[in-house]
């Protein structure tokens, strides 16, 4: 996590972006904070962090000298995204019982507007009616079918218990 912030930029492999085409549409990346690795070291659990993408390229992943590869190949293809700056959301985007695996994507006006991590697997034009609605009266649940919301399907849109 420092060395992203410190050197702007994020990688991952090439694997976890399969429709290849988003590449060009991706503006934003936003780095979630597991509580796997962060809530042993007090830091905040969720999504804090997000950036401008100022470039991208696809490399091999000996080519990335910042961070040595401890368990992939050198030769395995990863996308690496150089950040502009690395903001720190006003309200950190928590995980409410849910994380992410590897990757997700969301539009940036879902991303600016939620609150837990489930909300940024909405995509549907019903869903994101039905959610608008409820989050103006108050605060949401979005129900998903499995804990990793890049692994998820949204079931439900409801309003959340006080």
């Amino acid at each position: 996590m420092d060395i992203a912030l410190e050197h702007h930029f994020y990688h991952t492999p090439l694997e976890n972006i399969t429709d290849h085409k988003l590449l060009t549409q991706l503006e934003y990346v936003a780095l979630y904070q597991s509580k796997k690795f962060f809530e042993k070291t007090h830091e905040i659990v969720g999504v804090k962090y997000f950036g401008k993408i100022k470039d991208w390229k696809i490399v091999k992943r000996g080519e990335i000298t910042v961070i040595p590869s401890k368990h992939n190949p050198p030769d395995k293809l990863y996308v690496v995204f150089d950040i502009e700056e690395w903001k720190i959301r006003d309200q950190v985007i928590l995980p409410g019982g849910h994380g992410v695996r590897s990757i997700t994507f969301s539009s940036k006006y879902i991303f600016d507007r939620a609150r837990e991590i489930a909300e940024l697997k909405l995509e549907g034009e019903e869903e994101l009616l039905l959610w608008r609605e409820t989050r103006r009266r108050g605060r949401v649940e979005v129900k998903l079918d499995r804990v990793h919301i890049d692994d998820a399907i949204v079931m439900g849109v409801k309003e959340k218990d006080a």
